[in-house]
């Protein structure tokens, strides 16, 4: 995959299941830089606790996507070469 364009990159960190199937896949592009993984995955970590602070109770499919997230975020930062992480913007409603 080639780099992404502006505006799939903005999609991609504003709901990253829009354009990526798993955490996984996007520890796997190509077409990401560390950076724009991490604020991607830190954004899907982010949704899905606000998920759970909200109140509602998480389903199994949502616990297991936070742990993949987490695993993610885990691989990437085994490099030693995390960049230090800015919260993820807030979409607008």
């Amino acid at each position: 995959m080639s780099k992404l364009t502006g505006i799939e990159l903005k999609c991609a960190q504003l709901v990253p299941s829009a354009m990526f199937a798993s955490p996984d896949a996007v520890v796997r592009s190509q077409a990401l830089s560390l950076a724009q993984k991490i604020a991607i995955l830190r954004r899907w970590e982010f949704d899905a606790r606000q998920i759970a602070e909200a109140g509602r109770t998480l389903r199994v499919s949502d616990e297991h996507l936070l742990e993949q997230v987490r695993s993610a975020l885990a691989r990437l930062d085994a490099a030693g070469t995390t960049p230090e992480i800015r919260r993820p913007p807030v979409a607008a409603h």
